[in-house]
């Protein structure tokens, strides 16, 4: 028979506090609209959180009003508000050219030297899936350092633009508030697209399968580095195609 919604998609929340955390965040304002709210669980929880912003950001002024430097600073200024606002004061700015990370393959092996540094039990990337090609040159780098390491850790695909197969919900309704204001942060961004509210309404979609007390959730790919060594970032596209192969498989065999 074909699979329960259950077996599609999570019916509980699950708890990722307790691990240290390496969050990967393309541009400013990624790790805000992507994971906000499970970050501000882990801080409140104690965990350790460091934030990597790969690029400068400089490319998301649409409208040309600003210098270039003008801005970087500004998106630079911005994201460590927002990061004060989840609670996290640990991030660092590689600054490498925004639309152009999928160039800057030496930003590999500065993730392997910093998995090994830091030693993350969580590690939260976008999904190789996405629509913008530095969210998917970031998932694809980081899945590369992860398989030059050594290093064992949990690697949490989140979502930005593309909505994904996700195997893990994490109740934000008790931090939606404090995502809301890091979102709010990011002003040079909201005035160019509307991302607050596509953000948040893919967290009130989220909790569609969730007990009612649970207004929003992030959802994510969980993988551990592991499997992931040996699937790379294709074990998401894996994990949907598996079941819709199943499925269709099932419906023919009495074809």
């Amino acid at each position: 028979m074909l699979r329960e919604e259950q077996d599609i998609i999570p019916y509980e929340t699950t708890d990722l506090t307790g691990k240290r955390v390496l969050v990967f965040s393309p541009h400013p304002d990624d790790e805000t609209i992507g994971c906000g709210g499970s970050l501000a669980i882990h801080t409140r929880a104690g965990d350790l959180v460091k934030l990597v912003i790969l690029t400068n950001g400089a490319m998301g002024d649409f409208s040309g009003k600003a210098t270039r430097d003008e801005y970087i600073a500004r998106r630079k200024n911005e994201a460590i508000h927002a990061s004060k606002l989840l609670g996290i004061d640990d991030i660092e700015f590689w600054g490498y050219e925004d639309r152009n990370l999928a160039g800057s393959k030496e930003a590999i092996s500065r993730m392997v030297d910093l998995l090994r540094k830091y030693k993350p039990g969580m590690v939260y990337v976008p999904s190789p899936l996405e629509f913008h090609p530095d969210h998917r040159a970031a998932s694809f780098f980081v899945c590369e350092a992860i398989r030059k390491c050594a290093w064992e850790c949990e690697v949490a695909f989140y979502e930005l633009g593309q909505a994904i197969s996700v195997n893990c919900l994490v109740d934000i309704s008790g931090t939606l508030d404090l995502k809301i204001n890091a979102i709010k942060a990011y002003e040079s961004q909201l005035e160019e697209l509307p991302y607050l509210d596509v953000s948040i309404a893919l967290n009130r979609l989220r909790s569609l399968t969730l007990p009612k007390e649970v207004t929003h959730a992030e959802g994510f790919f969980v993988i551990n580095a592991h499997k992931l060594k040996e699937e790379g970032p294709l074990a998401v596209v894996y994990y949907f195609l598996n079941r819709v192969k199943e499925d269709f498989e099932y419906l023919l065999k009495d074809g």
